[in-house]
Parts: C-alpha cells; sequence; structure tokens
C-alpha cells in the first residue's frame, strides 16, 4: 500500500512541474536576463528544491519558448570567461505570462475551493 501512494506522489509532482515550468521560467525571466545554469539554479532555489531540474529538461524547454517567440537569446562574453548564451522575455512572453499568472490564479483558487469544501 506505502509504495502505491509513494508511486502516486511521483505522479502528482511530475505532472504538476509539467504544468509549471514554463511559467516559472517566464516569470524567472521578467525581470532580468539569465544563463542555462542560472536558470537551473534559481528555479531550484526559488522553489524550493520542487523545480530542481535537469539540463535535458530546462534547455528543450528554453528553446521550446524561444521558438514561440516567447523568449529571446543573446550570446554573451564576460570578461575572460567562456561565452554564455544568455535569455530573456520578449514583449509576446509577458503577456503569456500575464496569461498564465490568471489562469494559474484560477486553478489554485478552484482546486482550493474544492478541497476545502470536501474537508
Amino acid at each position: 500500500m506505502w509504495h502505491d501512494m509513494a508511486q502516486m506522489g511521483d505522479e502528482w509532482s511530475s505532472e504538476l512541474r509539467k504544468g509549471s515550468i514554463q511559467l516559472c521560467m517566464l516569470a524567472l525571466l521578467r525581470h532580468a536576463p539569465k544563463y542555462g545554469f542560472q536558470i537551473l539554479k534559481e528555479l531550484s532555489n526559488l522553489t524550493k528544491g520542487y523545480l530542481e531540474l535537469k539540463e535535458g529538461t530546462l534547455y528543450p524547454a528554453l528553446h521550446r519558448l524561444e521558438k514561440r517567440g516567447l523568449l529571446k537569446s543573446e550570446w554573451v562574453i564576460e570578461g575572460d570567461s567562456a561565452p554564455r548564451k544568455y535569455y530573456s522575455i520578449t514583449p509576446k512572453g509577458r503577456a503569456a505570462l500575464d496569461e498564465g499568472l490568471d489562469e494559474w490564479k484560477w486553478m489554485v483558487d478552484g482546486c482550493e475551493a474544492l478541497l476545502e469544501a470536501e474537508k
């Protein structure tokens, strides 16, 4: 029984993460451009480890957002270090973030109302 519950918890976490990664990346980039490793660390730190992504998850998501015109990227050379690819949000990305945040709040409010009513 415990194994089934733990497996269900993993499934819930996986589905919730999938649904929130892009929204959280847009939110993270709304204030300043960031490079990939920085995005990984900040997502993990700011979500208290909940969105601890691997590069194999992060970069495809960044590329999808860029392909849709929600992000743009540019290579930056800082001092003697190797060039880093920085990602920044576009005006279209800001509009998508606003829409996504409204949807997120609506979902959370609705789910909380349902869960509280069922106690």
